[in-house]
């Protein structure tokens, strides 16, 4: 058997990768990329040093020419790891030894290791969140266009599981729709206090670079597009925990929307079904199946970015001025968490792209149950004559014995009342169980929504950052 490198994790397996993460996201944590990252942190820190006279305007210049990791010997970083335990020094002692010696001796000035693998994690989720909000706006306009296409289909509303009054589909899109756009806004709102550099030094004082740390701090994450915060947040992580809590969020309104799909596709009801190609396989003893596995995906990976969130959350609560726990549960929850997120999101697209929606059995639905879900109808119009609390005690002892799919056994019963046979005719009470006249301000509502939708600010396209290391033969990933 051919060797090949280990890939235990699911989101590396080179068969079942694709339903848990995406591509471009997985590429944006290849720990290749990462320590590329964290070099290109510390060139970028260098040449400020050198725009504030901090270090030579030469050493600079060398350590920007020296700081690829194409010509450091990865075997050696690799061994070194493991020896001094350190996740950073490592790397440095290689980039050192590739550097003129005395340039070298400029290598990471001034800065803690946190400092610099901080800041590339923030240019990591930089990526993310661009990713996210693409996708995001994406899906919003998918929900608009449903939302719009559906506005007065007339649909089955149902609590607990069971019927409850009319509504159109249109409405139940708008609300996916409109829970959508709230989680646009707070990754929006999260973006600003998530992005932000770090250079604060071992303790937070920034007392290695005395009276020029401000103005460098605030060259230095204007150079990578990141916020300069007012002070150290080494040991203060409630950044990534409200991020992986966004998430969660996301997610979870992704979830719901999958959901619905599941148990609208119901062969009992089939009012609603993910797109399925001939191909798919859905039981090896049942070759009739067309399971919503998307659906079920969806909501596999939004339990599992809840359970990320909950392990952010625990990375609260810090010891002293710098505490090392938090930082490594945070290199596990915050990778899963943005990589399902991403994968969440992408079969999403695919599940509102071609989603079917069977007007003719919703038809058929409302036709079979329009008595079940008027009552509420009936009883206002009964309440007219006869008070409304009445008008329910009634109806309500004429559902209880009577079979609730017999339209004409109801309404033979309420015709039995004396009170409501002196009031009404039975053609009132036959006009008056009409679905269609009786979803309020359905249509009112869709376009409140699509309003707001369209106020959703564009977003750029994004391209991911090429892996010139793959290029080069370092990197393996995809």
């Amino acid at each position: 058997m051919t060797p090949c490198c280990p890939a235990s994790h699911i989101i590396d397996s080179r068969f079942f990768a694709d339903a848990y993460g995406t591509l471009e996201a997985r590429q944006v944590f290849c720990d290749y990329r990462r320590m590329q990252r964290w070099l290109d942190v510390e060139v970028a820190l260098a040449q400020c040093q050198a725009e504030l006279g901090i270090i030579p305007a030469p050493a600079a210049q060398a350590l920007r020419q020296t700081a690829r990791l194409e010509g450091l010997n990865l075997a050696a970083i690799k061994a070194d790891i493991t020896t001094t335990g350190h996740s950073l020094i490592p790397l440095l002692k290689e980039w050192q030894r590739v550097t003129e010696k005395s340039a070298g001796q400029f290598i990471h000035y001034g800065a803690t290791t946190q400092d610099i693998q901080d800041t590339a994690q923030s240019l990591e989720l930089q990526e993310i969140v661009a990713i996210l909000q693409r996708d995001l706006a994406s899906v919003i306009a998918l929900l608009s266009t449903l939302a719009d296409k559906n506005r007065d289909l007339v649909t089955i509303g149902r609590s607990h599981g069971q019927h409850a009054l009319p509504t159109t589909m249109g409405l139940k899109i708008a609300g996916w729709l409109d829970e959508t756009l709230r989680n646009s806004a707070r990754l929006e709102s999260c973006r600003g206090r998530l992005l932000v550099a770090q250079l604060f030094g071992g303790v937070g004082t920034m007392a290695a670079l005395s009276e020029k740390a401000l103005p460098l701090l605030d060259k230095f994450a204007q150079k990578l597009g990141l916020a300069a915060p007012s002070s150290c947040w080494h040991s203060s992580r409630d950044r990534m925990a409200e991020f992986t809590s966004v998430l969660a969020l996301i997610t979870g309104g992704l979830a719901r929307i999958a959901n619905e799909v599941c148990q609208l596709a119901r062969n009992e009801i089939g009012e609603m079904t993910e797109p399925f190609v001939h191909g798919q396989i859905g039981s090896t003893t049942m070759p009739h199946k067309k399971n919503p596995e998307l659906c079920e995906q969806v909501v596999v990976l939004s339990r599992l970015v809840k359970a990320n969130a909950t392990t952010s959350l625990d990375t609260l609560c810090n010891e002293h001025e710098r505490d090392y726990r938090a930082v490594r549960l945070e290199w596990v929850a915050l990778t899963e968490a943005s990589i399902f997120s991403c994968a969440s999101l992408r079969l999403m697209k695919s599940i509102l792209g071609g989603l079917s929606i069977n007007r003719k059995r919703i038809q058929e639905n409302l036709e079979r149950f329009a008595i079940l879900i008027s009552t509420e109808a009936l009883m206002f119009l009964l309440g007219e004559k006869i008070g409304k609390q009445s008008a329910h005690a009634l109806i309500y002892e004429a559902s209880m014995g009577s079979s609730l799919e017999n339209q004409a056994e109801l309404l033979d019963r309420l015709m039995a009342c004396p009170e409501v046979n002196a009031a009404f005719c039975r053609t009132e009470l036959e006009q008056a169980i009409d679905p269609s006249r009786h979803t309020g301000l359905a249509g009112a509502i869709i376009d409140l929504v699509l309003t707001e939708a369209k106020k959703s600010p564009p977003t750029n396209p994004f391209h991911p950052t090429a892996c010139t290391l793959r290029l080069s033969g370092i990197c393996a990933c995809p």
